[in-house]
């Protein structure tokens, strides 16, 4: 860890992690290894070592408003006392089935929650959980889909996965991960053959193309040859994937591994995260950039932001008023608000593609 981040900073960051909910660096050595050999091409800084480690940037760098959960996911808990099932939706809902990650980014939107939730037996906690689930899912018939969420679902282990795909064997499941990057050797042909059989929905959380190396995308096609259909979803991040071109050149390699892209979205207002946001302008920018350069198989992806009133996108703008934007969505509005000027630098493109000549 000495190599990777300077002792000092690192001090100061754990001491954040008790005081300030933070979650603590954790790196799995397969995406380890892409930062170390990030960081001897270019030193400290890069879209991958970004994603895992924390900077002095991300300590220091603040803007007036900030929230610790701007999604407000307690106002969306329909069960009392149950903080793991969220529905915003009238006919789907995310279920939390677990608060562990294989590794933890650094940009994480859910950094508050995560850090209160309490690890405890997860065989125990998963039966459980399962089980209220359930009880509410079918006291509410008009919900069709669960979204597994967490944390990372797929660290729950085998048994853990196959016991809750087949007590919801009822409901369309879909599955948000990460683990394809962060540990992709969890796709054993054992659990692809799971998926596929509960006919599960998996969606991919890839930042940046240096993600995908070949043993990522052997994983990806063996996943793809077993017909299990593949999504993606992504934040926009300042000094991971800031430039349309990184954006583009990561479409397009999604596409060719038959990965079909849902959502570029823009990162929440919450504390922390003022390094890694980019200027509303900039945002728009890019949109046009990646939306008036491309063939409609790249430029179907939505450009959108998650809020307390649901997914919002530019069309939702009912006004900009300095660094306040009000979206509005179903006769309920929403404000947004973007940086203090002058924190917004772009990312250099020979930062973002290092292995480029």
């Amino acid at each position: 860890m000495e190599k990777l981040i300077d002792r000092k900073l690192k001090i100061r960051y754990e001491n954040l992690v008790k005081t300030d909910s933070l979650l603590p660096i954790k790196i799995s050595k397969f995406y380890k290894e892409k930062v170390e050999e990030e960081i001897n091409a270019i030193g400290v800084g890069g879209p991958l070592y970004k994603s895992v480690i924390p900077t002095k940037d991300k300590i220091d760098i603040k803007t007036s408003v900030e929230t610790r959960d701007y999604v407000e996911e307690n106002k969306h808990m329909p069960v009392q006392n149950v903080d793991y099932i969220i529905r915003k939706y009238g006919n789907r809902l995310v279920f939390i089935i677990t608060d562990i990650c294989f590794s933890h980014c650094q940009y994480c939107f859910r950094t508050y929650n995560l850090s209160k939730f309490q690890t405890s037996n997860i065989k125990k906690t998963i039966i459980e959980k399962v089980s209220t689930l359930k009880k509410y899912l079918n006291d509410n018939p008009e919900i069709k889909e669960v979204i597994f969420s967490g944390g990372d679902p797929l660290t729950i282990g085998y048994d853990n996965l196959e016991y809750a795909l087949k007590e919801l064997k009822n409901w369309d499941i879909r599955i948000h991960t990460r683990a394809i990057v962060y540990e992709p050797t969890i796709f054993t042909q054992k659990l692809i053959s799971l998926l596929k059989l509960y006919n599960v929905r998996l969606v991919f959380h890839i930042n940046h193309l240096y993600e995908i190396c070949d043993k990522v995308q052997d994983k990806i096609k063996k996943i793809d040859k077993a017909g299990i259909r593949m999504y993606s979803q992504f934040p926009l991040l300042r000094g991971i994937n800031d430039n349309s071109i990184v954006l583009i050149k990561l479409l397009e390699m999604m596409d060719d591994l038959h990965i079909r892209p849902l959502s570029i979205f823009i990162p929440d207002p919450i504390s922390y995260s003022a390094c890694f946001r980019l200027s509303f302008k900039r945002i728009i920018k890019i949109m046009d950039e990646v939306n008036f350069s491309t063939p409609s198989w790249i430029n179907s992806t939505r450009f959108t932001m998650d809020t307390t009133i649901g997914k919002v996108r530019r069309e939702n703008i009912i006004d900009w008023t300095s660094n306040c934007i009000t979206f509005s969505r179903d006769n309920k509005i929403v404000k947004y608000y973007d940086l203090d000027d002058d924190i917004d630098k772009p990312t250099d493109i020979k930062t973002l593609l290092w292995k480029e000549k």
